[in-house]
């Protein structure tokens, strides 16, 4: 039940139009809480029972250790140097800060098993997208809900990209649950778990969503081969003549399509562009305003004295911003929360890694950097393709988007940070 719980917890942390008006919290927080509390009170019956997990506690317990000293010496800085800032903000990122730090910690050392929870996610994942697409498309209504950001679907969440990490999350998950199952009747269940996703995840028109599946795919195709290649210590079997001669006629077959892509290249680039928002005409102007904004957040950053400036948003508003705001008043879809152009610095970077660095300066930047190194190493010693493919999309999504305080991600980071050490790993590197 708890494992539920937490799972269900996980998903609605990014329906924020199900919160009721003017409260910071939803029905995915309040399952998170619950799901905390619970496992709290069940140790403290039952004794604190040795974690079978140490090494994932001990790493996210020396991220978070260094990162709250991180934010907190930013906010010393921020408080000598006059810095202004919103205080709901401040402490909105910070409650979200110690939520996620509590869930990522318990999930790694409580009993849950985290394969368990990613089948309940994916389950209630499915079901739940599958009603937003109904939602969407006028066949149920959900009382004041709008699903839709202009032309682009958001379902329950804030917004299209809030849905779009969710989804890709899903699919990822779903992926590596197939992939460890032990039986064709749950494979397949798991892989038709992926559709919902899949086709939400595009409604959602994030470009970032199909680049990250993209590279997910070809990081698990990549990684597939290495782990076929050391299936057998004799390298006598199938799977691994197959990774052999996959990976001698790569370049061979690479040297014979540069010609063709070459000669099609037009083609290839309206095809690609018909995957992006308008078929790609938006591109050049988000490029543009990301741009603008990385080199703010790398300048605020820097001009911290590289310890930051504390949790909360720290650049200001770009112009084009304004005046797109402006122009669409009262054309807007129903519950945005936009921030106000009042002359403090409350916007973001939409850049995960440059948001750490503008709130824990350096060290908060090196300790995140370490903890995804951690996690990337533990999915990749475990020979596990999905593992590997769901740090990679996480990643990507990082470009774009402050993912950090989402509660679904740090599911992410616990399953490869607590992926069991494969029988090759254990044994020694495989003779080919």
């Amino acid at each position: 039940m708890m494992d539920g719980i937490l799972a269900l917890g996980l998903l609605f942390t990014t329906a924020s139009q199900l919160r009721l008006p003017g409260v910071p919290i939803g029905p995915g927080e309040l399952g998170l809480v619950v799901w905390i509390v619970a496992i709290l009170f069940r140790t403290l019956l039952s004794g604190a029972p040795s974690s079978s997990r140490p090494r994932a506690v001990s790493d996210l317990l020396i991220f978070w250790g260094a990162f709250a000293l991180a934010l907190s010496l930013g906010m010393i800085t921020a408080m000598a140097t006059g810095e202004a800032f919103e205080s709901d903000m401040v402490l909105h990122d910070a409650a979200a800060y110690v939520l996620v730090a509590v869930v990522s910690c318990l999930c790694a050392a409580a009993p849950s098993r985290p394969r368990r929870v990613g089948w309940f996610l994916v389950i209630s994942g499915a079901a739940s997208l599958s009603l937003q697409y109904a939602n969407g498309i006028g066949l149920i209504g959900v009382p004041g809900i709008d699903p839709w950001f202009w032309e682009r679907f958001r379902g329950w969440s804030g917004n299209p990209n809030q849905l779009a990490i969710l989804c890709l999350i899903i699919v990822l998950v779903a992926l590596y649950l197939a992939d460890a199952a032990t039986s064709v009747g749950t494979r397949l269940a798991a892989m038709l778990l992926m559709i919902p996703p899949l086709i939400v995840g595009r409604m959602s028109g994030s470009d970032t969503f199909v680049l990250a599946l993209a590279v997910a795919l070809a990081v698990w195709f990549a990684v597939k081969l290495i782990v076929w290649l050391h299936d057998d210590r004799l390298g006598l079997s199938l799977r691994a003549s197959f990774a052999r001669l996959a990976l001698l006629a790569a370049p061979v077959l690479l040297l014979c399509l540069a010609p063709l892509v070459l000669s099609r290249a037009e083609e290839i680039k309206g095809f690609a562009m018909g995957f992006a928002k308008q078929e790609g005409a938006e591109a050049a102007h988000e490029a543009n305003l990301r741009l603008t904004l990385w080199r703010q957040a790398i300048g605020r950053g820097i001009d911290s004295g590289m310890m930051g400036l504390g949790p909360g948003p720290h650049l200001q508003i770009p112009l084009s911003l304004v005046a797109a705001d402006l122009a669409s008043m009262g054309t807007q879809p129903a519950n945005m929360s936009h921030p106000t152009q009042n002359g403090t610095a409350n916007y973001e970077a939409h850049n995960t890694i440059l948001d750490v660095f503008t709130q824990g300066g350096a060290l908060a930047v090196a300790s995140f950097v370490w903890l995804l190194l951690r996690a990337t190493q533990y999915a990749y010693r475990a020979r596990s393709a999905e593992l590997m493919a769901l740090v990679a999309g996480a990643a990507i999504f990082m470009m774009t988007g402050n993912i950090i305080r989402q509660p679904i991600f740090w599911f992410a980071i616990v399953l490869c940070l607590t992926a069991p050490t494969s029988p090759f790993e254990q044994r020694g590197p495989a003779r080919i």
